[in-house]
């Protein structure tokens, strides 16, 4: 089975709480147009920058990822791991998770050979739904199945200049999605590339990819081209192979002195094979269901920034995500071995169930999806302080009849966003975060951070933060419903939608030090934090036998990571990363634990179960 790639130690059962009451009352509009508009006060701070330019050695690199303000390491909300280039390619990864496997507190895994999860802190399952993943600040977060689906981004390591890693729920600034922490990979600029590059790889499992990419300048236009072939025969004994061709273009230009506009456009398409490669209980010893899975996937994004003044810039960015899934619909020989109970597996009844659900599929990887999404935002900049504020449309798209029940299912989310710094001192710095959402039909969810950053010497800073951050539910979440015709009339209910699903609660506190090794070109970054999760979205069986997602779970986390980088020279350099977690979980299971009648049975909710496509039926 697939197990929780956390550290855990038993402890007593966390007090159970009263689901039908929320702790903590929804911020006011009020309170958070006094808290924007009271943030402008700030400008007029007169404090003498926090520490000269000059006092940040280069090995501290900036980020933006934490709070949308470049930043150095020293003065963001949030422990922040950076992923550079000279990183990615001496790591030797192959996929984009394989890079999360040098982050300290991430969880990557395999569900098969070509099927990947990643999360950080969370109740792993193979969809893991609680980390905002972005690629150029385009969210690739998929809503048809809550999760990111990794082979489908049109993106590969040799894409990527580097990678921002948010640990822990100080993004306010990225949504609900970024619930645990935020990921951005960043592409390589055309102008920071040779003009041809190619690359190929050979290897075990018959694993073959070839990558070229062409860059070029025509008229104060960098431009990008990258194209790559991927494919692999699957893990040893399964036929679970996979293939991709994808092609990406990124365009940089200036218009004029006051404007920069950056397109990326990008297709990819192939296959894989899904299913499990662990003993699964549903199924008969040593035997394996596994199913293929085409998909064709595309985005546009444009990103263009307006120089106001010499302090105040206007970012317009917006983007199109488009991906389709068909998962290949399994015989009646499948359903046979894989799906009916004992007394009903006949060669007659598995026919009748395909015939009378002609959209049936194994694993319900099947549906399509669409999402649209515009952000307008104003970054202003003087000697003392900083913010970011902005507005966003986002629109959901979803259809599957194995997911959904219906041809269209939509959701349209709105955000309203500030972040700022600004200096309490000549050695104190304060950061502040504030999004509040608002999703069509009334559901909305607010998210705050603050945190405080110490200069204690040149080298040395230490960080205490505190978040409160909720994540409003996903389209499949809130609107998954499902049923399967049974032979002799009968319905077996799946899924049944929940219109009044509610938001998830974290709160979050956080002691951070970051230390600059200045004589070995390096850093420490010790993070010490405690978590609470409260109304965490769970699958419950319902007496008819069809699950319901509802607020029910709950879980504490607390422990304490590290990471230490050295680059003493060019030649070389060291990565090591430390984790421990203490988790405490509670209502972690269906509710109904009698056995289910019928052709799919349930279980306690464990990490293996909990996923899109547990059925279960009477």
């Amino acid at each position: 089975m697939l197990q929780p790639l956390i550290a855990s130690k038993s402890a007593a059962p966390i007090p159970e709480h009263d689901v039908t009451k929320r702790p903590g009352k929804p911020f006011p509009a009020s309170v958070i147009l006094m808290y924007l508009l009271g943030m402008s006060t700030l400008a007029h701070s007169n404090a003498q920058p926090l520490f000269d330019e000059a006092d940040f050695l280069a090995d501290i690199p900036v980020v933006t990822a934490a709070s949308r303000l470049s930043q150095n390491l020293h003065n963001t909300p949030a422990s922040v791991t950076l992923l550079d280039r000279a990183t990615i390619s001496a790591s030797g990864a192959q996929t984009l998770p394989d890079l999360l496997r040098l982050v300290p507190g991430f969880q990557v895994f395999h569900v098969n050979m070509n099927k990947y999860g990643a999360s950080y802190h969370g109740m792993n399952d193979e969809f893991p739904n609680q980390l905002e993943v972005m690629v150029n600040g385009r969210s690739v977060y998929l809503p048809l199945l809550s999760t990111v689906i990794w082979t489908s981004l049109g993106l590969s390591p040799e894409d990527i200049e580097r990678v921002e890693i948010v640990r822990g729920s100080n993004a306010a600034t990225h949504g609900s999605n970024a619930f645990m922490g935020a990921i951005n990979f960043i592409t390589r600029h055309p102008a920071s590339e040779a003009k041809i590059t190619a690359a190929g790889t050979l290897g075990s499992k018959q694993t073959q990819s070839a990558h070229l990419r062409y860059s070029g300048e025509s008229q104060n236009a960098f431009y990008r081209i990258s194209a790559s072939h991927e494919s692999n025969a699957g893990s040893q004994g399964f036929s679970d192979s996979a293939q991709r061709q994808y092609l990406n273009t990124d365009l940089s230009f200036a218009p004029s002195l006051l404007d920069t506009v950056n397109l990326h456009f990008g297709i990819d398409q192939g296959h894989t094979h899904i299913g499990y490669l662990y003993p699964y209980h549903r199924f008969p010893d040593n035997q394996h269901y596994i199913s293929r899975s085409d998909y064709q996937a595309n985005y546009q994004q444009i990103n263009w920034s307006h120089l106001l003044t010499a302090e105040s810039t206007l970012h317009i960015n917006a983007y199109r995500n488009y991906l389709k899934l068909n998962e290949s619909r399994p015989t009646a020989k499948d359903v046979l071995t894989y799906y009916l109970p004992p007394g009903l597996q006949t060669q007659p009844i598995a026919e009748e169930l395909l015939q009378l659900n002609p959209e049936f599929r194994g694993y319900r990887e099947h549906g399509e999806t669409h999402v649209i999404d515009t952000e307008v935002a104003f970054e202003t900049r003087s000697p003392g302080f900083s913010s970011f504020t902005g507005l966003g449309l986002r629109r959901d798209t979803a259809s599957s009849p194995v997911l959904l029940q219906q041809q269209d299912s939509r959701a349209r989310r709105y955000r309203l966003f500030h972040s700022n710094e600004f200096q309490l001192s000549s050695k104190l710095l304060a950061n502040l975060g504030i999004m509040h959402e608002v999703q069509a039909g009334g559901a909305k969810a607010t998210s705050t951070r603050a945190a405080i950053n110490r200069q204690i010497t040149d080298n040395t800073s230490l960080r205490i933060g505190y978040s409160h951050s909720e994540r409003l539910p996903s389209l499949l979440e809130q609107k998954g419903n499902y049923r399967i015709e049974f032979p002799a009339g009968q319905f077996i209910a799946i899924d049944r939608y929940n219109p009044h699903l509610g938001s998830e609660r974290i709160r979050s506190w956080e002691v951070g030090v970051l230390h600059n090794l200045s004589p070995l070109n390096g850093y420490l970054d010790l993070r010490f934090f405690h978590e609470r999760i409260s109304d965490a979205i769970v699958n419950v069986k319902q007496t008819d036998g069809a699950g319901m997602k509802m607020n029910r779970g709950y879980w504490r986390n607390q422990g304490v990571e590290a990471q230490l980088k050295l680059q003493p020279n060019d030649r070389l350099w060291l990565i090591i990363n430390y984790s421990y977690l203490d988790n405490r979980a509670g209502n972690w299971d269906q509710g109904n634990q009698q056995e289910a009648i019928g052709i799919f049975q349930a279980d306690n909710l464990h990490p293996d179960t909990l996923c899109q496509h547990c059925l279960t039926g009477n």
